[in-house]
C-alpha cells in the first residue's frame, strides 16, 4: 500500500512518519516560524539623492515608527530612544526557539538606555545559547572524545571550551565560533569587577548586542549561507537531504518545518500563524537538492496549492 501525507495524523508535521512516505524523495523540510524586527531601518534620515516621493514616504514611515517608540518608551528622552534603536540596527531573522524573547528583552533594555542590564543580558544569553547547544546535542555525539567531559555537567561557563567542543562536532555555522569568543571576552571584562567599564557601558552594551545578533543570525537564521540549506531558492529555505539527520538541524530546524514538495502553498490561520498546504502525493520522482531547487524556482504558480484548490478537490470538482 502506497503511504502518502494524508495517511499521517499530522501530515507535513508528522515527523516520525515522513521516512516511510512513498514520495519522500520529492519533499524537503521547509522552516516557517521566524522572528525579526526591521524597525531600526526606518529611523535613518532620508538620503539626499532619493526621489522626492520616496523621501516623503520614508519620512511618513519614520514618523509612525517614532510615535510607536514614544508610546512604548515614553516621550521624555525620545531622541535618545530613537538614536539607540537606530544604532542597534534590525533584529536579524531567526527561527523560533528559547532565545527570541530574551533577545528582545535585552534589545529593549538598550533602547531604553538601561545599558548595564542590556550588557549583562546579552552576555548571559550568549552563555545560555552555548549551554543549550552543548546540552541539547551532546547525546548525538556519544562517540566523541569530548563526551566524557560534558555528559555529566549541567552547565558550562568556560566559553572557549564549549566553543571548541561545538566546533569539533561541526555544529556551528561559519563565523559563529569567533563571535562567541568575542562576546565571551566582553562578558569577562564587563561582569567581573572592572571600574573602567563605567565609562564604556553604552559602547560595550551595543557591541555585545551586535555580537549576539550576529550569533543568532548565523546559527539560527535563514538567509546567512548556512550549510544545511539548499542554495538558490529565493524567498524560502529548504533543508538539504544530507543534513536531515544532522543533530542541530534535527533538534532545532526540522521541528519547526513542514515536509513539502516544490508546489506547496501557505495560508495564515485565524490565530495568525502560518501553515503549509500541499499535494497528497508527488509520485516517484527522486529529486536531488539541485533538482528540487530548480523545480521550486520554475514552478507554475497556477499549480501552487491553495485552500480553494483543496476544497474543490474535496468536493470532487476539477
Amino acid at each position: 500500500m502506497r503511504k502518502t501525507i494524508t495517511d499521517l495524523t499530522h501530515g507535513v508535521y508528522d515527523y516520525s512518519g515522513h521516512a516511510n512516505l512513498a514520495d519522500r524523495h520529492a519533499r524537503r523540510y521547509h522552516p516557517f516560524s521566524f522572528d525579526f524586527d526591521s524597525t531600526p531601518l526606518s529611523l535613518a534620515e532620508p538620503e539626499e539623492h532619493w526621489d522626492e516621493q520616496v523621501k516623503q514616504l520614508h519620512l511618513e514611515n519614520r514618523a509612525r515608527q517614532i510615535k510607536r517608540l514614544e508610546l512604548q518608551y515614553g516621550a521624555l528622552h525620545i531622541e535618545d530612544v530613537v538614536k539607540n534603536a537606530a544604532d542597534l540596527g534590525p533584529k536579524s531573522m531567526s527561527l523560533l526557539a528559547y532565545h527570541n524573547t530574551l533577545h528582545e528583552q535585552a534589545r529593549r533594555s538598550f533602547i531604553a538606555a538601561t545599558y548595564y542590564p542590556a550588557l549583562v543580558a546579552a552576555c548571559a544569553l550568549g552563555e545560555r545559547i552555548l549551554n543549550h547547544l552543548v546540552l541539547d546535542l551532546r547525546d548525538s555525539f556519544k562517540s566523541s572524545e569530548h563526551y566524557k567531559n560534558v555528559y555529566r555537567k549541567e552547565s558550562f561557563d568556560k566559553w572557549p571550551f564549549a566553543v571548541s567542543v561545538l566546533a569539533d562536532w561541526k555544529v556551528l555555522a561559519d563565523g559563529v565560533g569567533p563571535e562567541f569568543l568575542a562576546l565571551g571576552d566582553l562578558r569577562n571584562r564587563s561582569i567581573h569587577f572592572n571600574p573602567e567599564t563605567y565609562h564604556s557601558l553604552r559602547e560595550d552594551a551595543l557591541a555585545a548586542l551586535h555580537r549576539l545578533n550576529a550569533i543568532i543570525a548565523k546559527q539560527f537564521g535563514y538567509f546567512g549561507g548556512q550549510p544545511w540549506f539548499i542554495e538558490n531558492t529565493h524567498g524560502a529555505q529548504f533543508v538539504k537531504r544530507p543534513y536531515e539527520n544532522n543533530p542541530f538541524v534535527r533538534s532545532y530546524i526540522i521541528p519547526r518545518s513542514g515536509f513539502v514538495g516544490p508546489l506547496y502553498g501557505m495560508e495564515r490561520s485565524q490565530e495568525g500563524s502560518w501553515n503549509h498546504l500541499d499535494y497528497t502525493d508527488y509520485g516517484d520522482d527522486e529529486l536531488s537538492d539541485e533538482e528540487f531547487a530548480s523545480r521550486f524556482r520554475e514552478r507554475d504558480h497556477t499549480k501552487v496549492v491553495t485552500r480553494e484548490m483543496i476544497e474543490r478537490q474535496s468536493q470532487g470538482v476539477g
